[in-house]
């Protein structure tokens, strides 16, 4: 194991105060589809985390009928033979089925704390949940894959987590856990759950003896991020986040359960973000990047809204230069199962 190497961090931004960049993002996440041009046809489950029981309706029937004790124990009897785990529902609220916040928040943040490899002071960013370096998994090891293609940002240590349940005074966070949050401080960047509208399941029976109801290829979901207080690197740093480089149109990243499993019958989690519009606040600073300017209460989108993005991106390579990593991690997994 590498010896321990310190994480740059700061004192977080005042969350009392408004300055800076505020608005919206709203988003497109769309699964993987040769239909639509995409290299690769993408089912993605994101789990709900309930198990559904498959029971025959005659033994339900069984059950309301019986009048005495020893009725109902030979139908209990017979039931916990016959009981058996139904497909696993894709996750859903009263709006229907879902991608929830925490799920994109989720993988937003960890690309990112993936994407930053160690600068001259140290990393950029903790590691919210993993705890960083360790022994390489062998191939066919859990994680296996996952260490291959970040290996470069894993296998150095990073440390504890950031932490401000000490109190403001003795608070200090990683860029990401600024922007982000953490334990004891609200982040500066706020995720809806993405509503699918353009989604259709299928009833997945798996080699592994799994049974999903996914989503197929070319569904789509729609939600927002709301953001306050950032500077124009840090917006830039979001949609670096979610795969987008030089149009509003990211690059193919991997979301949800079985994402690099790639020995099954369907492929799973190859998805792209999509920025369909941009709305400034009417208090927020005016967004000023590679010659254009969104003015207060403002918005983009179209052609206008992917020069945005292009010159965004281009500013946080300009500003984090070496310590940003750009990993294909689509076509990484593709290169390990080749």
């Amino acid at each position: 194991m590498q010896p321990s190497l310190s994480v740059v961090r700061r004192k977080p931004k005042d969350r009392s105060r408004l300055e800076g960049l505020a608005g919206r993002l709203q988003l497109a996440l769309r699964t993987c589809s040769r239909g639509v041009g995409d290299e690769v046809d993408s089912y993605l489950y994101v789990g709900s985390g309930f198990l559904r029981l498959a029971i025959e309706e005659r033994l339900l029937a069984k059950a309301r009928q019986a009048r005495v004790r020893r009725e109902l124990e030979a139908v209990v009897a017979e039931l916990s033979k016959a009981i058996s785990l139904d497909h696993q529902p894709f996750s859903a609220t009263a709006r229907g089925l879902v991608v929830p916040a925490s799920s994109v928040k989720g993988n937003v943040r960890s690309r990112l704390e993936l994407s930053f490899a160690r600068g001259r002071e140290g990393f950029r960013s903790c590691f919210i949940r993993a705890s960083g370096a360790g022994r390489p998994p062998a191939r066919g090891q859990q994680g296996w894959r996952h260490y291959r293609i970040w290996e470069e940002s894993l296998r150095e240590e990073r440390g504890s987590p950031c932490d401000c349940t000490g109190g403001w005074e003795e608070c200090e966070v990683c860029l990401l856990c600024d922007l982000f949050g953490t334990a004891g401080l609200q982040g500066l960047v706020s995720f809806s759950d993405f509503v699918g509208e353009r989604v259709e399941t299928e009833r997945l029976n798996l080699p592994t003896g799994e049974k999903l109801e996914a989503v197929k290829p070319g569904s789509v979901f729609k939600g927002s991020v709301t953001f306050r207080s950032l500077e124009p690197v840090e917006l830039g740093l979001l949609l670096y986040g979610m795969g987008l480089r030089d149009s509003r149109v990211g690059k193919p990243v991997l979301l949800g359960k079985l994402k690099y499993r790639r020995d099954l019958p369907h492929v799973f989690g190859v998805v792209r973000y999509e920025l369909q519009k941009l709305e400034l606040a009417p208090f927020s600073q005016p967004l000023k990047v590679d010659g254009l300017e969104i003015p207060p209460g403002g918005g983009a989108e179209g052609e206008v809204l992917g020069r945005l993005v292009a010159g965004l991106v281009k500013l946080v390579r300009t500003t984090y230069g070496g310590e940003l990593l750009d990993v294909d991690e689509v076509g990484a997994l593709e290169h390990l199962e080749a």
